[in-house]
């Protein structure tokens, strides 16, 4: 069922392949731009359900399958398939590296329950509310009050596999979650061959992205698989625009792009600006040098600049609705130490470079860095070269800061361009050392032995990616999330302990932080998705008991203020997390114990 779950899902995107793909092309190329293809079919397609507001019933979402499947096979029969002995090897190779990575993702992770961190919480609460209404909701209500304006991209996605393959949610959010990670490094490939027009540098950045760095593999740790998804839209993106510049079919190249732009625009936000800082530097580098011959290179890249155009029209209307509900602004801001000393001061950028890390990816980057300078000084893309900078200056602690986005935001997508011109570097040097004894089948050997040493010395890291802090869900909490969700009534409400989690937000510290998305009943911090609420005032008030139930640690005064205020009548609690224990409800008044297991209590509280 799982199997033919994804086949249904990569449906959309080989429909649109079969009409507007490139016959010939490289067969791992063509399956990067089905996999995005159907991502952003898919988001493209929820977000016009919202719109018309159409429900997606489980008889709507097959005959748009049937569909697809007929349009397919119409275009597949009118244009056919053109695969050459040579290409179907590289097909099959594709398909079995392709293979290898998801073995490689779902091993990583192996030990998980439900999806990991705080933005876990929240994404599959957002799936909940998808598949209740059948489309993209206005609000999540009944959970949280609010209108809904947040990126939906990877929910869409999620929910639809969920349907698919009639899988809780908490199984379908890690299997797709793991399969986009997997898919990333097939973008970056599809990347690579649009730079070196050699297979050869795009597989090395592709295992290594893949393989080797830290991210993205370390996404699962946090759960971050909106911008994941919006992750292999980029790369795809980007390639696309490299490739109209070179030899464009306008009307399909810039239909793709816009495509593959809308998707990305309604999957996460950080991924647009990256794409639309990329087609600017590429546009400049690209006219710059033409300035004598101006208006044939504007003309040369109007089918760049009309898809990435039609792209934003696309998603236009859910844009405007983000425009009109999201409460903060983009600013520009200089971050200076202010002294000369600061300047060289490590701590600053320590959780920066531990990010970067672990000492494999330290060398990894000094490699990255040859290959960078190499190719700006022998003029080799140029555009992707100094967006390669910009990233790399954007994400050092001191500067300046583009908000909402951070310095560890551009650090933890560095990935690509680090992976790219590791593989650019690693190319060139294997090409040098074949030259050099004249045997040609010396490079790609050399750098399959590159790539190899370096996954085994990132292997210990990268088997265990999943930092055990950011795990809250044990077997425990499962079995008494299960216990509320069969014992409780719908309108029960749960006090939990609390820490600090940034701006002002506190969060659930166990099990306690999923009794909203996973059971449906109502906690003290409801997932810390309620600061995406326009009502400030209740925002503050939820933020209060939050940091009232961080330092509460028995039955005083303030817990029950906080259990009357709150009309709380459950109260959950895992054995040495958090500041309230068992200890502290010893000697209460008015408190039940009614399920206990090795770790997890939870009582009643009576009036």
């Amino acid at each position: 069922m799982i199997l033919l779950a994804f086949l249904a899902m990569l449906l959309p995107g080989l429909t649109w392949w079969s009409w507007m793909g490139k016959r010939g092309q490289d067969p791992l190329v063509s399956l990067a731009e089905v996999i995005g293809s159907s991502l952003s079919l898919i988001i493209l397609i929820a977000e016009i359900g919202f719109i018309l507001g159409i429900t997606f019933s489980s008889p709507i979402i097959i005959s748009i399958l049937a569909l697809l499947g007929i349009l397919a096979g119409v275009g597949f029969f009118r244009k056919g398939i053109k695969l050459s002995r040579k290409h179907l090897v590289h097909l099959t190779i594709g398909i079995i590296l392709f293979g290898l990575a998801l073995v490689w993702r779902f091993y990583q992770a192996r030990e998980l329950l439900l999806p990991n961190w705080v933005d876990s919480q929240h994404h599959y609460l957002i799936i909940k509310v998808i598949l209740e209404n059948g489309a993209v909701p206005e609000t999540l209500a009944p959970y949280l009050e609010g209108p809904f304006y947040y990126h939906f991209g990877y929910h869409a996605i999620a929910a639809l596999f969920t349907v698919l393959s009639r899988l809780p949610i908490g199984d379908a959010m890690l299997i797709v979650g793991q399969f986009i990670n997997a898919a990333v490094g097939l973008s970056v490939y599809a990347l690579g061959k649009a730079l070196w027009r050699d297979w050869r540098p795009a597989a090395a950045a592709g295992l290594l992205v893949t393989f080797v760095t830290r991210m993205p593999a370390y996404y699962l740790s946090w759960g971050r698989y909106t911008l994941l998804t919006g992750l292999v839209l980029l790369p795809l993106t980007m390639g696309l625009g490299l490739n109209i510049l070179k030899k464009p079919r306008r009307k399909r190249d810039a239909l793709s792009l816009a495509l593959l732009t809308g998707g990305l625009l309604l999957s996460h936000y950080f991924g647009a600006a990256l794409l639309a800082s990329f087609l600017v530097i590429l546009a400049l580098t690209y006219i710059i040098p033409r300035l004598n011959k101006f208006s044939k290179a504007v003309k040369r890249l109007m089918p760049m600049v009309g898809g990435a155009v039609g792209g934003l029209l696309l998603a236009a209307p859910w844009l405007w609705r983000v425009v009109k509900f999201y409460p903060h602004q983009a600013s520009v801001n200089t971050n200076l130490p202010e002294t000369l000393d600061g300047l060289f001061n490590v701590g600053d950028g320590s959780y920066l470079w531990q990010l970067l890390g672990p000492a494999s990816n330290y060398w990894l980057l000094l490699v990255a860095g040859l290959g960078l300078v190499v190719g700006l000084v022998r003029k080799k893309k140029v555009g992707f070269g100094l967006w390669s900078v910009i990233i790399a200056l954007m994400s050092l602690p001191w500067g300046i800061t583009i908000k909402p986005f951070r310095p560890d935001h551009f650090v933890i997508i560095s990935f690509i361009s680090v992976g790219l011109w590791a593989g650019y570097a690693l190319w060139k040097a294997a090409e040098l050392l074949a030259k050099r004894f004249g045997k040609g089948w010396m490079s790609p050997v050399l750098m399959l032995l590159a790539v190899g040493g370096w996954f085994g010395w990132s292997f210990p890291l990268s088997s265990d990616i999943i930092n055990p802090v950011t795990v809250l869900v044990t077997e425990e909490d499962i079995e008494a999330l299960n216990w509320i969700r069969e014992n409780t009534p719908e309108d029960a409400r749960f006090y939990i302990n609390t820490t600090h989690w940034q701006s002002g937000v506190y969060r659930g510290v166990d099990g306690g932080g999923w009794i909203l998305p996973y059971t449906g009943r109502w906690a003290i911090v409801p997932t810390v998705f309620y600061g995406f609420s326009p009502d400030k005032e209740q925002n503050q008030q939820i933020r209060d008991w939050g940091a009232a139930a961080s330092e509460i640690e028995t039955c005083s005064e303030g817990f029950w203020r906080s259990v009357e205020e709150a009309d709380v009548d459950f109260v959950y609690i895992r054995e040495r997390i958090g500041s309230l224990q068992a200890e502290g409800l010893a000697e209460c008044e008015g408190v039940e114990r009614v399920f206990e297991n090795s770790n997890v209590r939870i009582w009643r509280l009576w009036e």
